[in-house]
C-alpha cells in the first residue's frame, strides 16, 4: 500500500460514514442529494459523460451488475462498475473493464475531492459534512469520465430515492428483489420499501423490475407512470429457464422497451442459487435493453461469453470440494433473513450433506431471529465469530444469543480457530458453511488464500 493511498483512504474514513456506523445517521429529511449534485457540479459533472445504469433492490443488486457488466464488456463496450462494500480491499469498489482502481488514481482523485469538499461545506452551511460513501460515488464517477468509458454499472448504496448515485440520469434503471433490510430507515413494510427504490425511476427512461410481492410491484408501476417511464416486469414481459449449462432468457415485444420477440439460449451460469437465475435474468434483459436503446444489437456470444466470465466472490463460493477425506466448505454473505432463506434452499439444492456446520458471524443490526430461522433446524452445531466491521456481533455474545435459540455453538478466537474445530468433527458427507455476513465471507476466503492484502477494517 503506497503511503499516497493510505493518506488518502484514511481521509475517506474520517468523513461520517454510515455503512460502518461512524458518525452520526441523519433522518431521511435531512439527507440531502444536494451535496453529490453540487460536488459533481464542481467536478463538471463528470457523469454526463458515458451512459450509465443503475440498480437498486434489496438483494441482487451486485450479483446483477456484475453479470451486466460482464456482458456489456463482452460485448465491446468499455465498462466502469461501482459496487458496494467491498469484501478485502476498498479499491474493489471502482473497476474500469474489470481492473480495480489504481492505488496512484484512487489517490490523485481523493486529492482532487478534498478541497472541493471543505470548499462547499464552508459555503453551504446546511450541508454539514459530507459522508464517505458521497465522496466516494463521485470519486467512481470522476475516475469513469477520465477514462473515457462508455457505460458505466452503478449500484444503489442504500435504499435509492436519495442514494448519492441517483444524482445520475440513468439510461436505464433496475430493481432486483426487495425484501425486508434496513428497515429504519427505508420503513417498515414492503411497500415504504418499493416507494425508495422505485426512487431511481427516471423521467421518460426504461425501468427493469426482478419479480416483486404485488404491493411492492403496485408501488413502482406508479412511480413508472408517474415519471412516463417504459416498465417491464420479469415474469410478465421476460422469462429464463433451465439449469446452470442450459440457461435460457427470452422476452416479448414490450412498446418502449423491446421491438420485437427475443431470446438468448445455451448460456452458462457461474453463480450458484436458483435466486442468481432470477439476477441473471435480469442482467440479460437489461443488456438486451440498453443496447437496443442505442439501436444495436447484443449478439449472443457475447451474451453468452460475458455471463459465463462473470466473477462475483462470496457469494456461495466453493472453498473445498468434497472428497473421500474432507466435506464441502463453503461460504456467502448472506445477512439478512431473505438472503438467509436462498441460501438455505441453495445448500439443499446443489450440496448433499448429512450435518451441517455453522462458522457465524453477524452485525449487531441485524434481526437474529430472521437470520437464523432458515438454517436452525439443520445445524449441528455452530461456532461464531467476531468479524472486522465494526458494528459485528462479538463472538461470546452471539454465542450466547445462539443457545439460547436452540444452536449448540461456540465462541471462537479467529477464522482459524473456527475452521480448525469444525474440521475436527465434520465427516467428509457433512458440509460447512461460513455466513451471516459479507464479513465472514471475507474472512473466510482470507483463510483459504484468495484474498488481496487488506485494507484496515472497513466491512
Amino acid at each position: 500500500m503506497t503511503n499516497e493511498y493510505a493518506r488518502a483512504l484514511d481521509y475517506l474514513l474520517t468523513l461520517p460514514d454510515w455503512e460502518r456506523g461512524v458518525g452520526s445517521r441523519p433522518t431521511r429529511a435531512q439527507i440531502l442529494l444536494e451535496r453529490p449534485v453540487a460536488l459533481l457540479d464542481a467536478l463538471g459533472n463528470p457523469q454526463t459523460r458515458y451512459h450509465s445504469i443503475l440498480i437498486a433492490g434489496t438483494k441482487g443488486k451486485g450479483s446483477t451488475a456484475a453479470m451486466l457488466e460482464s456482458i456489456l464488456r463482452a460485448a465491446g463496450y468499455k465498462t466502469g462498475l461501482y459496487t458496494s462494500p467491498h469484501l478485502h480491499i476498498y479499491r474493489e469498489r471502482i473497476r474500469v473493464n474489470g481492473a480495480l482502481i489504481s492505488e496512484n488514481d484512487f489517490a490523485r482523485g481523493v486529492g482532487a475531492i478534498q478541497p472541493l469538499l471543505a470548499e462547499l461545506v464552508s459555503t453551504h452551511s446546511a450541508f454539514e459534512s459530507f459522508t464517505t460513501f458521497e465522496a466516494m460515488t463521485a470519486l467512481a464517477l470522476r475516475h469513469f469520465a477520465r477514462e473515457k468509458i462508455d457505460v458505466a454499472i452503478l449500484e444503489v448504496g442504500l435504499g435509492g430515492r436519495l442514494d448519492a448515485t441517483n444524482v445520475v440520469d440513468a439510461d436505464l434503471s433496475l430493481i432486483t428483489q426487495l425484501s425486508f433490510d434496513h428497515t429504519a430507515v427505508l420503513g417498515d413494510s414492503l411497500p415504504k420499501i418499493a416507494f425508495e427504490k422505485a426512487g431511481i425511476i427516471k423521467q421518460r427512461k426504461i425501468v427493469l423490475t426482478a419479480p416483486q410481492p404485488p404491493d411492492a410491484l403496485a408501488v413502482i408501476e406508479r412511480a413508472a407512470r408517474a415519471k412516463d417511464a417504459n416498465l417491464a416486469v420479469a415474469e410478465r414481459d421476460w422469462l429464463w429457464l433451465g439449469g446452470q449449462d442450459d440457461f435460457m432468457v427470452a422476452g416479448a415485444p414490450r412498446a418502449g422497451v423491446w421491438n420485437d420477440y427475443w431470446h438468448y439460449a445455451d448460456l452458462h451460469m457461474p453463480l450458484l442459487g436458483q435466486h442468481q437465475f432470477i439476477n441473471a435474468g435480469l442482467a440479460v434483459a437489461a443488456a438486451k435493453t440498453w443496447t437496443e436503446s442505442l439501436k444495436q444489437e447484443l449478439g449472443a456470444t457475447a451474451a453468452r461469453q460475458g455471463l459465463a466470465a462473470t466473477q462475483w466472490f462470496g457469494r456461495l463460493e466453493i472453498l473445498q470440494t468434497r472428497s473421500a477425506a474432507q466435506p464441502f466448505i463453503v461460504t456467502d454473505g448472506a445477512h439478512n433473513g431473505a438472503a438467509m432463506e436462498k441460501l438455505a434452499a441453495a445448500l439443499e439444492m446443489y450440496f448433499e450433506f448429512e450435518k451441517l456446520y455453522l462458522i457465524f458471524g453477524a452485525l449487531r443490526d441485524k434481526n437474529l431471529d430472521e437470520l437464523l430461522a432458515p438454517l436452525a433446524f439443520k445445524v449441528a452445531h455452530a461456532w461464531t465469530l467476531e468479524t472486522r466491521h465494526p458494528r459485528s456481533w462479538s463472538a461470546d455474545a452471539l454465542a450466547r444469543a445462539l443457545n439460547a435459540r436452540g444452536i449448540a455453538a461456540d465462541a471462537a478466537s479467529d477464522m482459524s480457530a473456527a475452521l480448525t474445530a469444525a474440521r475436527a468433527v465434520a465427516a467428509p458427507r457433512d458440509l460447512i458453511c461460513l455466513t451471516g455476513s459479507l464479513s465472514i465471507a471475507a474472512l473466510a476466503r482470507a483463510a483459504f488464500g484468495l484474498a488481496y492484502a487488506t485494507d484496515p477494517p472497513l466491512i
